[in-house]
């Protein structure tokens, strides 16, 4: 593929790109308004707190909440977050097209085929779901390709010069103050960079420790910024993933991921089938060297640290990062063994195939996440229409606590023990739900299926349900109720949406 082709379809991607950014404005999940309200008492009280009194560490991003705090000063619309992950998603299909027509050569037809893939995902609706959704994934996903694009020209060079081994420090601090887990992917670019010193020669470096030595940047920055989150936040892990992680070893964890990634569809399972296409093709050319492994044993570990953790697996940005820093080194790989040598086998009818299966899911995956954004808008909408400030300083319960803890700035008890301190992620699910009755809820706030565990704990038949939500999910329905006592739904449910209320009971009853 030449570079005037390639340069013609850029356009036309990133086109299709903003179309669908402008389409689902301003579509949030509900995990972003956590951040924001985290981002909000960071710039009132310059503590990491959600009720803004006690410190909490239930923001899986210290990195973002203080991005998002910064900008706080100068943009007050909840819909902040969102115009951060739009630009960020931008960049990230910018950054990574420059990155691909830069370092594969036109020479490597094949090569070039398979980034217009990449960049082809990066820019399906699907993507647009997972990284347009406030969150910091595709903040994430840049980091991603800056430290394999910067790792893959260090196993070109024989020793990083005294800036590229700062620069390469400063990236990893903040990549892991973004998002802790990217410290395993630290590890593993710190054994590749390490490995290729050692055996870059005809023999192994006897100079070993020299070796390591100029390796250990990205091993650095890590551990600074894991000694920095220690420091401020007096745990290595986040409250969120202590409350999702169970302790024990679960086979669990791998059907979870196959059914999160089914329903990220192209952005989840298909950039997964263009990782094992690129590891298929270096198999083929028979070039698999062990930094190639390596840099291939990302997701598969990371699985496994999740099964071993009892880790549950919410969403596809928690996975993909893992394979895409995979994909896109693969990429970079071929691309310079074919600039070498070309291939005998370009193995053309499986890039073909590939791109015929992108083309079938197309129109399935535009109708799906059109009616996914397009609620997720309609949500945001509603939430932001209604006076639910009427409820701020009042006590409630919920599951998703995003979007009614910011908007109704009231004291939540999260069921799910994200951000209620360390004490609470530590409970069970019962333990947790027990000592939120217990703080006598003014109202409730949750599914049929979370309302119908909170009946057996307290009594909430004659409860009113006050409006209700839509989050969009791929393959149910997840509608939110708004529940209050039957002695004051009447007027505060006036107050808030303007609207009759009806007794829970009712609700139960519905098939």
């Amino acid at each position: 593929m030449n570079n005037r082709v390639y340069k013609f379809v850029l356009p036309l991607l990133g086109l299709w790109l903003v179309g669908w950014i402008v389409l689902s404005w301003a579509a949030i999940q509900d995990d972003a308004l956590i951040h924001l309200r985290y981002a909000d008492n960071l710039f009132r009280t310059h503590l990491i707190t959600y009720d803004g009194v006690h410190p909490s560490y239930g923001a899986s991003s210290l990195l973002y909440v203080h991005l998002l705090a910064f900008l706080r000063g100068f943009i007050t619309s909840p819909n902040l977050p969102r115009g951060v992950s739009s630009f960020m998603h931008l960049l990230l299909f910018l950054g990574t097209a420059f990155i691909l027509l830069k370092f594969i050569p036109r020479e490597s037809a094949r090569a070039r085929l398979l980034s217009v893939a990449l960049l082809c995902i990066l820019v399906m609706p699907s993507a647009v779901r997972w990284l347009d959704d406030g969150m910091e994934t595709g903040f994430a996903l840049c980091f991603v390709a800056l430290l394999c694009v910067f790792a893959f020209r260090q196993t070109r060079c024989k020793a990083p010069t005294a800036l590229q081994y700062l620069s390469f420090t400063v990236l990893a601090f903040f990549m892991v103050l973004l998002r802790t887990e990217l410290s395993f992917l630290c590890g593993i670019v710190f054994l590749i960079l390490a490995w290729k010193q050692i055996f870059s020669g005809s023999k192994p470096s006897s100079r070993w420790w020299s070796a390591i030595l100029h390796s250990s940047h990205v091993l650095l920055g890590s551990l600074l910024a894991l000694a920095f989150i220690v420091w401020r936040m007096h745990a290595l892990l986040p409250d969120t993933a202590l409350a999702k992680s169970s302790g024990i070893p679960t086979w669990q964890a791998f059907s979870t991921a196959a059914t999160v990634l089914g329903g990220a569809l192209t952005f989840g399972v298909g950039l997964l089938l263009l990782w094992l296409l690129t590891l298929i093709l270096l198999f083929r050319a028979g070039t698999l060297s062990i930094p190639t492994l390596f840099a291939n044993i990302v997701f598969p570990a990371v699985l496994a640290l999740s099964a071993l953790r009892g880790q549950e697996i919410q969403g596809a940005r928690y996975l993909v990062w893992a394979y895409f820093f995979s994909t896109l080194w693969n990429l970079l790989e071929l691309g310079s063994i074919d600039s070498d040598r070309p291939p005998v086998n370009q193995s053309y009818p499986l890039i073909y195939g590939f791109f015929v299966v992108l083309l079938l899911m197309l129109p399935i995956e535009c109708k799906v996440m059109y009616r996914v954004l397009s609620t997720r808008v309609r949500t945001m909408k509603e939430f932001q229409g209604q006076h639910l400030d009427v409820l701020q300083g009042k006590q409630g319960i919920a599951s998703d606590v995003g979007y009614i803890g910011y908007f109704s700035k009231a004291n939540i008890c999260d069921m799910a023990g994200l951000v209620n301190g360390r004490a609470a992620a530590r409970l069970n699910k019962d333990e947790r739900l027990a000592a939120c009755v217990a703080t006598r809820p003014d109202f409730i706030f949750g599914n049929v299926s979370q309302l119908k565990t909170i009946s057996n704990f307290m009594p909430i038949e004659s409860w009113q349900v006050c409006t209700h939500y839509d989050f969009g999910n791929v393959r149910t329905p997840d509608t939110h109720y708004l529940l209050l006592p039957e002695a004051t739904a009447a007027e505060t449910c006036k107050a808030i949406a303007g609207s009759s209320t009806f007794p829970l009971a009712s609700l139960f009853t519905q098939p």
